[in-house]
C-alpha cells in the first residue's frame, strides 16, 4: 500500500545519486521540486513533478494508493539525521551554565570538579530506569521538531559499570522509540579523578575490558574519543581508537574544540567517519580531512552556548569537506535537542547559507554515521524518513526562527508526529 504526496509546495530531495555525500559547492544543490509530489510505502517509490505523477502512475502501475495528501503551501524535506547528541545522563547543570554567565570558563568549572565529572557522579548513583526517562524525553522532543535519525553517545559513567548502563540505557531507546537511534562508545570523553594520576591504566581499561565488553554485547556501532587540550592526547587517542577499528567498531573524534591540537589531522590518518566540534581546525587538517572523506561535523549551539568563536564552515567547505550539522545535545555545554534551532545558527552566525544547512542536517547527517544509502535523501529505494512543514519555502525554515515548523513527521514511510 503507497501513500501519493501531492502538489507540494516545495520538495527538497538532497539527492546524491551514487555518491554518500554533498561536498564542497555540492552542499548549494538541494534538488528543489516546485509543485512536486512524493509516492512511498516503508521506502521511497517515485519523486518529481505533481504534474508527471499521473503518467507515472498509469505506466508503472506502482503497489495500491490508499492515501493522497495535497501538500499545497508545505514544504516537504528528509528528516533530519542529528549525528552528535549525549542526550543519556543524570543531574542537572544548570548552576554551572549560571556560572559560565558570569564569566567563569568552561575549563575552570571542569577544574574544581564540574562539568563532564559532575554529571559522571550523577550518572554513577542514577537507575538506568532514571537514565532512560531523560534520553526518552530528549529524543521524543527532537522527534516532533523533525528529527528522525539520532547518534545517542555514552560517556557520562567513567567506570566499566557505567559506561555499559549508559550504553543499555541507549539500547533501550533503540528498542522503544519509532525514529532510528545510533549508539556511540564514548568511554573516553575524560579521565575519572581515580586516574588522574594513572592515565595509562584508565585507557587500558577502555581497550582492555570496555570495548570488549562493547563487542561482546553488540551495544555500540562507534567509538569515540575526546582528542583536545586537558583531556586525551593524540597518542592516547590513536591507541584506543586502533583498538576500536581492530575490534569491528567504526569511530569518530570530539576533535580541536577548545584549541588547534592536532585532533582533525589524527582523525583523517585513522579514517574516522567523522570529526566532530572543530572550532580550532587548522588549514592542514581540512586538507587531511578532505582527503580522508571524514566528515565535519559542526555543533553551533555548543559555540553559542560556551561563546566560543563558530567553527570555520566556509573555509571548509571552500576547501572541499562534507560538512555535517548536529545539535550536541547535552546536559553541560549545549542543552538543546532542536534541528530547526541549529539551522539558524548555522547560518545566522556560521555563516553558512540555507542550502548548505539543509544539505548539513540531513544527507550529510547520514553519511557521518554511514547510513546515506539508507536515510538523509528522498531517493528512490531509501527509506521514507521525511517531514513535512508549515512554510511554502525552505528559507523560511531559518528565515522565521523560534518555532517549531514542523507539521508532520514520518518514519518508513508511517506517520509518527
Amino acid at each position: 500500500m503507497a501513500v501519493l504526496l501531492t502538489n507540494i509546495s516545495s520538495i527538497i530531495t538532497c539527492a546524491v545519486g551514487n555518491s554518500t555525500n554533498k561536498s564542497g559547492i555540492e552542499m548549494q544543490d538541494i534538488g528543489e521540486i516546485r509543485n512536486g509530489a512524493l509516492l512511498f510505502d516503508k521506502e521511497i517509490l517515485w519523486v518529481g513533478n505533481s504534474a508527471d505523477a499521473t503518467d507515472y502512475l498509469m505506466k508503472n502501475n506502482p503497489a495500491p494508493i490508499t492515501q493522497v495528501i495535497d501538500c499545497k503551501g508545505k514544504t516537504v524535506l528528509p528528516g533530519f539525521v542529528d549525528s552528535h547528541t549525549h542526550i543519556v545522563f543524570a543531574g542537572s547543570r544548570a548552576g554551572e551554565f549560571a556560572r559560565r554567565l558570569q564569566g567563569v570558563s568552561y575549563q575552570q568549572i571542569a577544574a574544581e570538579g564540574g562539568g563532564i565529572l559532575r554529571t559522571m557522579n550523577a550518572v554513577r548513583t542514577a537507575s538506568q530506569t532514571d537514565i532512560e526517562a531523560i534520553g526518552r524525553k530528549l529524543a521524543l522532543s527532537a522527534l516532533k521538531q523533525g528529527t528522525t535519525t539520532i547518534e545517542v553517545k555514552s560517556g557520562y559513567g567513567l567506570t566499566f559499570e557505567s559506561e555499559l548502563k549508559l550504553l543499555r540505557a541507549i539500547r533501550t531507546l533503540q528498542q522503544e522509540l519509532q525514529l532510528r537511534v545510533i549508539p556511540t562508545f564514548l568511554g573516553a570523553h575524560d579521565f575519572p579523578p581515580e586516574f588522574r594520576t594513572n592515565r595509562t591504566k584508565y585507557i587500558d581499561i577502555i581497550c582492555n575490558e570496555m570495548i570488549p565488553a562493547v563487542v561482546e554485547e553488540n551495544l555500540a556501532v562507534f567509538c569515540d574519543v575526546f582528542t583536545d587540550t586537558g583531556y586525551f592526547t593524540v597518542p592516547e587517542s590513536e591507541k584506543i581508537l586502533q583498538t576500536a577499528i581492530d575490534a569491528g567498531l567504526k569511530v569518530k573524534v570530539h576533535a580541536d574544540e577548545l584549541s588547534s591540537f592536532g585532533a582533525a589531522e589524527m582523525a583523517a590518518r585513522m579514517n574516522a567517519i567523522s570529526a566532530d566540534h572543530l572550532l580550532f581546525i587548522s588549514e592542514a587538517g581540512i586538507n587531511l580531512m578532505r582527503e580522508s572523506g571524514t566528515i565535519a561535523t559542526l555543533l553551533p549551539g555548543t559555540a553559542y552556548t560556551l561563546k566560543l568563536p563558530f567553527a570555520p564552515a566556509q573555509t571548509m567547505i571552500e576547501h572541499g569537506l562534507a560538512v555535517a550539522l548536529a545539535t550536541d545535545c547535552n546536559p553541560g555545554s549545549c542543552f538543546m535537542e532542536n534541528m530547526q534551532m541549529v539551522l539558524s545558527l548555522a547560518c545566522t552566525m556560521g555563516g553558512m547559507t540555507v542550502e548548505e544547512a539543509i544539505s548539513a542536517s540531513t544527507i550529510n547527517g547520514a553519511a557521518a554515521l554511514g547510513l546515506s544509502n539508507q536515510t538523509g535523501s528522498l531517493e528512490i529505494g531509501k527509506s521514507a524518513d521525511f517531514i513535512i512543514a508549515d512554510c511554502a519555502d525552505y528559507a523560511e525554515l531559518v528565515y522565521h526562527f523560534g518555532t517549531n515548523q514542523v507539521r508532520e513527521v514520518w518514519i518508513q514511510g508511517k506517520k509518527v508526529v
